[in-house]
């Protein structure tokens, strides 16, 4: 069991609600600032696991609790947590099947409320749940503070004996043989003074009433006797009467034989007259048929007229949807065209667009040129030369800025020789620095390489996810509006099925929790009807087998039965014992040959299974009844020997081959299935929506899931970054990094100086040339002027000539591209016309198509309707003929059966005159009877002894006359002594003798046991001894241990007080190397400290719990021992989970989960930090060993401790009286 999840609000500083989730089942870690709220999550918990005084968790009442009580508004504060309780081994007492535990603890305007898993119970509940796994809130060995710390450091040699004898369990047991001490001494007394009172009091009472004992006992024979004689006379009184019964009864039974002969021949007669007037009257009912023949005749008339007029409905609708189909073919060869005009136009478009392009660059180049020569012409007649770049100037400014020019490159060239040399000299003392700070450099550089292959290695198991939360949100999007129509179109079926509220399966209260999945339904929500017209038949043809529900095995229904589980008497239709039961095909080809196959179908072909599954049970309910037109057909296949089956009418007459005829009527509220045939598309829909609402749930569920593990990857992923974000800062920031960054500085410097140096010098030699050359130009640039004006003028008159040539090309091909987008736009708007139109026109044909279906829909039916009326016609034609002769019999007969009944009824009154006579004798002795088993109630257990042989009413060995006489002298006796003899003295005696000798007995057993007690307190000393001595062993192991871990070099162990006795007490000894301290006042705070750690986790590994909580135990400690505590919690505490407040980074470093708290405008924040530590691949030897060693002394302090628990329960037995 371990603590998974934490939600607090309104608590203390947490007064917006706040979840702590997903905690390690074995190390968590909090820190933060402090006054963040880190202890508050430790208070919460402690408050949750029932602590009672609120010192503990630092508040004076509840209201101190709540957020800012009374100032903000909040008045309410509530914490819950959830345990894990996967761990059956670890489980609580009484919570094995739970697989979480959700406990509460809610405070409201001063009182609190505890709930444990939803329900709400007293909190002594929650702390005896706690309990059962050593989790004591209010005396807790789980939850160390620094305060525990202290209090170890000044324990006295007895208080460090007591702390092991908690450890061991057998803390309890001194409590209890102080208890049981004093109680001997406090009994002795009264002992001694109950054994006076026996002597000198009970005995003399007891001899008194002894006597009167005897007396009661003379009058007890003498009332034995009475009854005896009592009974014996009222026996033969019983007897003589009960034979007399017995000779009326003959005579009665004779006489209602002759009745109920007279009555069956007076029925038999009646049942003949009622059968005969039935068919009388339903002869005369089909005469009558003949105006129903008039009104058919009419009702034919008007169906031929309907029928023309929905067949030229009908032909109408679909020779205007031939037309719109003509014109929208048209449409789509009109857009096709046009859409290819517009693809040629674009093609011609992009070329010719091209060209123009291209000609307008080359017209841009032509008037840039023509430009230039103008330039050329202008500067050449002032006087003045271009250079290359075609700009002016005078040849004497030119040499004074090549001049210039050269003095500036000498001073940049001497200033980078002397930069040169000073980077040379810095970057050689920057190697040799660099050289001796590699080795850190390494290390740094390695750390990065590892966390960069953690950082890839987590986002490749990102990637492998493929997780896609659009994805996701679009799924929840598509369930919850899949669930909404669900809902809807349930709510809409439920209204419209109300009219049959059977349908429902209701359970009661106490059903148990079962797979509901296993139940199918009623037969009637698992069928499909093929054909409307078929539904009261078949609605008949189920009968009230439609409510049966189909489950899916016997096993099911024998649990639902023996729980009771529905409300209401119902029939089940197990799948796994059903029977199929269907006629033989042969019987149908029968059948369908005498009344044509459209007249006759088996009913379970007219149905359809809504799963295969259930056609097991379809068949058995429709598989053997045979569906006709009419009542004429049913009659001809139903009495026809080769056929002899069920056979319903369209209008739910039935006929049986028994000979009955059952219908004529409607039920009141309608018949099931013609109602669900009109519901039969929201049925068809509703079963749609929820198998698609079943596969998006399963879709949703996995992605969720993938979902969460990505959630869980990427904190992961965020906390190895930081890591590695860190790592890089350190390396960037290292001093062989820096001086790395400044030696690859200079060297660019060195090399960009050396390039530009090389440059100068070009430049240098460049622009001393180029005054030569200057200087030279001056002096020849007179005798070339006049050449050079006369070619530009030249080159600007054939220049101007090309660009006016050029623009008229240009303007001409831009009017073509002008007129070609024109063409372009005219098209476009004509295909997207022609679309539009061929839209509408789709709409329109979607809405003929649909007239043209519900119009032949009703042309069918009217067909129908036609030969329906057409077929009854015949019928009744053809029945009319042979009626009248027949009912004219009919009459006659039941005249005469009338008056044959009259007969029989004068003969049975006479009978019953005689039988009433007999009766009146026969129940004066009954009467009789009644009376004496009123005053006796005996009789009727023992009536069938009377006049037994051997028995006490053997009347021929028992004299009933002696027997009277008798009974009168016992009625003297009692009268004599009845008043002399008190039965409660007699009572009190028996009560008195019976204490007496159980006291002497009790005084002999409490001597006994008290010497049995003491023998057993004594035994649990010694036992009590020996459990301290093995956990001391053992204890010593792992303090020695530890504290080595935890400050190495150093050892530590308990030692005794005395020799002699180890319940004397025990004390610290600590040894650094070999040499042992004979006291701890010279060992430094920070020693101390970790010397009651080592110990109190020591005694924690002895006496483990699933769940610690250290608050800050390692504040008076430095890093390096903070350190070695989390290592060691991590190593040593692997069944176990810690939640440790921290402000250090080595104790939370070595945690798996980190939760950081901060204070954010007064309230507290917690962010979770999920962390991947590496884990260890093997274990040493010697912590196997440890470990085995540490079972083996904990299970023989286990032993010990249950010998205890026995000599206990054997110590309560025994009794002390008072």
């Amino acid at each position: 069991m371990h603590l998974k999840r934490i939600e607090l609000e309104g608590f203390k500083s947490y007064r917006q609600r706040t979840i702590l989730d997903n905690f390690n089942p074995n190390f968590n870690a909090i820190t933060g600032l402090n006054g963040s709220g880190k202890s508050n999550i430790l208070d919460a918990i402690c408050f949750v696991l029932g602590i009672t005084n609120l010192n503990h968790v630092r508040a004076a009442s509840l209201q101190d609790l709540v957020s800012d009580y009374g100032k903000t508004g909040i008045e309410r504060a509530a914490v819950s947590v959830v345990f894990d309780n996967s761990n059956r081994a670890r489980s609580p007492c009484g919570y094995e099947n739970y697989d979480e535990i959700v406990i509460s603890r809610v405070i409201v305007s001063g009182q609190q409320k505890c709930f444990l898993n939803g329900s709400i119970c007293p909190i002594s509940k929650i702390i005896d749940l706690f309990r059962s796994i050593h989790m004591n809130v209010n005396n807790p060995h789980f939850l160390i503070m620094q305060g525990r710390i202290t209090k170890v450091l000044n324990m006295k040699p007895l208080e460090l004996l007591s702390m092991m004898e908690e450890a061991t369990g057998t803390k309890m047991y001194e409590s209890k043989r102080q208890v049981a001490e004093h109680l001997i001494h406090c009994k002795e007394k009264k002992f001694k003074e109950n054994e006076r009172l026996l002597v000198d009091a009970v005995m003399p009472k007891i001899k008194k009433l002894n006597k009167q004992k005897d007396e009661y006992n003379q009058l007890k024979l003498a009332k034995s006797k009475l009854g005896m004689y009592e009974r014996l006379v009222a026996a033969y009184q019983y007897h003589q009467a009960k034979e007399n019964i017995s000779k009326f009864n003959t005579l009665k039974e004779s006489s209602l034989k002759s009745i109920d002969s007279e009555q069956n021949i007076m029925a038999c007669k009646q049942e003949k007259y009622t059968e005969i007037e039935v068919e009388l009257k339903a002869l005369k009912k089909k005469q009558g048929q003949c105006t129903a023949l008039t009104k058919l005749q009419e009702e034919l008339s008007k169906c031929n007229k309907d029928e023309c007029s929905a067949q030229s409905v009908y032909e109408s609708k679909v020779n205007a949807l031939k037309k719109l189909e003509e014109y929208m073919q048209s449409l789509s060869d009109h857009i096709a065209k046009t859409e290819k005009n517009k693809a040629d136009k674009n093609e011609m478009y992009a070329q010719r667009k091209q060209a123009v392009e291209e000609e307008e660059d080359q017209f841009q180049r032509l008037k840039d040129s023509a430009k230039q020569y103008q330039i050329m012409c202008d500067v050449l007649q002032n006087g003045m030369t271009v250079d290359t770049e075609g700009k002016a100037f005078t040849m004497a400014s030119c040499l004074t800025a090549a001049q210039g020019k050269l003095t500036n490159i000498e001073v940049e060239k001497n200033s980078l020789e002397m930069k040169i040399a000073e980077a040379k000299k810095k970057l050689k003392k920057n190697k040799e620095m660099q050289d001796a700070a590699i080795p850190e450099q390494k290390q740094l550089i390695s750390d990065l390489d590892r966390l960069e292959k953690e950082v890839q290695n987590l986002e490749s198991s990102i990637a492998a996810l493929q997780f896609d939360q659009h994805q996701l949100t679009e799924m929840n999007k598509s369930y919850q509006q899949l669930s909404d129509e669900c809902h809807s179109l349930e709510v809409k079926l439920r209204q419209l099925e109300s009219q049959f509220p059977s349908l429902e399966i209701r359970f009661s209260e106490q059903t148990p929790e079962f797979d509901r999945n296993k139940i199918k339904g009623r037969v009637a929500e698992l069928i499909r009807i093929k054909n409307p017209r078929m539904a009261v038949a078949l609605d008949v043809t189920a009968g009230g087998k439609l409510y049966s529900v189909v489950i899916d095995s016997s096993e099911t229904v024998r649990m639902l039965n023996d729980a009771k589980c529905l409300k209401q008497r119902t029939t089940f239709l197990p799948l796994d014992a059903v029977e199929s039961k269907v006629l033989n095909r042969d019987v149908i080809r029968r059948a369908k040959s005498l009344v044509g196959d459209e007249n006759c179908n088996l009913a379970v072909d007219l149905v359809e299974c809504v799963d295969p599954e259930f056609q097991k049970a379809i068949d058995h309910v429709f598989g053997t009844t045979l569906v006709c037109t009419n009542s004429e057909m049913a009659k001809t296949v139903c009495f026809d020997k080769g056929v002899r089956a069920r056979t319903v009418t369209l209008d739910g007459d039935v006929f049986s081959p028994l000979g009955t005829l059952t219908g004529g009527s409607k039920p009141s509220g309608g018949y099931l299935l013609e109602m669900r045939v009109k519901n039969q598309s929201i049925h068809d829909e509703f079963r749609g929506k929820k198998n698609q609402l079943e596969k998006t749930l399963k879709t949703l569920h996995e992605l969720r899931a993938v979902a969460q593990k990505h959630s869980a990857l990427e904190g992961e992923l965020q906390m190895q970054l930081m890591k590695k974000n860190n790592a890089a800062q350190r390396l960037q920031s290292c001093q062989a990094a820096q001086l790395e960054k400044e030696c690859e500085s200079l060297k660019n410097e060195i090399d960009e100086a050396s390039c530009r140096l090389n440059s100068v010098n070009e430049d240098y030699d460049a622009t001393k040339r180029q005054c030569n050359e200057i200087s030279a130009a001056w002096q020849n640039s007179k005798v070339n002027k006049e050449a050079e004006l006369s070619k530009a003028k030249k080159s600007l008159k054939e220049a101007t000539k090309k660009v006016s040539h050029m623009e008229e090309i240009v303007s001409k091909h831009q009017e073509e591209l002008s007129r070609l987008e024109n063409d372009i736009e005219v098209l476009t708007n004509d295909i997207e016309n022609a679309k539009q139109e061929k839209l509408r026109k789709e709409l329109e044909k979607e809405e003929l198509q649909t007239a043209v279906k519900d119009s032949k829909f009703i042309l069918d039916g009217r067909v129908n309707s036609t030969k329906v009326i057409e077929e009854q016609l015949r019928v009744i034609r053809e029945k009319l003929k042979n009626e009248n002769k027949d009912a004219e019999d009919m009459q006659n007969e039941v005249q005469q059966l009338q008056q044959e009944c009259r007969d029989s009824e004068l003969r049975l009154k006479q009978m019953q005159q005689d039988l009433n006579e007999q009766q009146k004798a026969a129940e004066k002795y009954e009467n009789d009877l009644i009376n004496l088993c009123n005053s006796n109630p005996w009789i009727e257990k023992e009536k069938q002894l009377f006049g037994v042989a051997g028995t006490e009413f053997d009347f021929e060995a028992n004299n009933p006359g002696d027997a009277a006489k008798r009974l009168v002298d016992a009625h003297e006796t009692i009268k004599r002594l009845q008043g002399h003899v008190d039965k409660r003295n007699v009572e009190k005696c028996d009560v008195y003798q019976k204490e007496v000798t159980d006291l002497i007995r009790k005084r002999k057993v409490v001597y006994k046991d008290r010497q049995h007690l003491e023998d057993v307190m004594n035994l649990m000393q010694e036992k009590k001894r020996e459990a301290v001595a093995v956990a001391l062993e053992q204890v010593n192991e792992d303090f020695g241990q530890i504290f080595s871990m935890l400050l190495p070099g150093a050892n530590a162990k308990l030692v005794r007080v005395s020799e002699e006795d180890i319940l004397a007490g025990l004390e610290v000894k600590v040894a650094f190397g070999d040499a042992w301290k004979e006291s701890l006042t010279e060992l430094s705070g920070g020693q101390r400290s970790l010397i009651a750690l080592s110990l109190i986790f020591a005694m924690l590994l002895f006496k483990p719990a699933p769940i610690y909580i250290l608050d800050e135990v390692d504040a008076a400690l430095d890093v390096m021992h903070t350190q070695n505590i989390g290592k060691m919690i991590s190593e040593k505490f692997k069944t176990s989970q810690f939640i440790v407040v921290s402000l250090k980074d080595g104790m939370f470093s070595n945690a798996n989960v980190l939760f950081r708290t901060e204070l954010r405008n007064g309230q507290s924040k917690v962010q979770r930090i999920a962390k991947q530590l590496p884990t260890l691949e093997t274990v040493s030897r010697s912590d196997v060993t440890y470990e085995q060693r540490r079972k083996k002394a904990q299970s023989r302090v286990q032993v010990l401790r249950d010998d205890c628990n026995r000599l206990t329960d054997n110590c309560e037995n025994l009794r002390i009286v008072d």
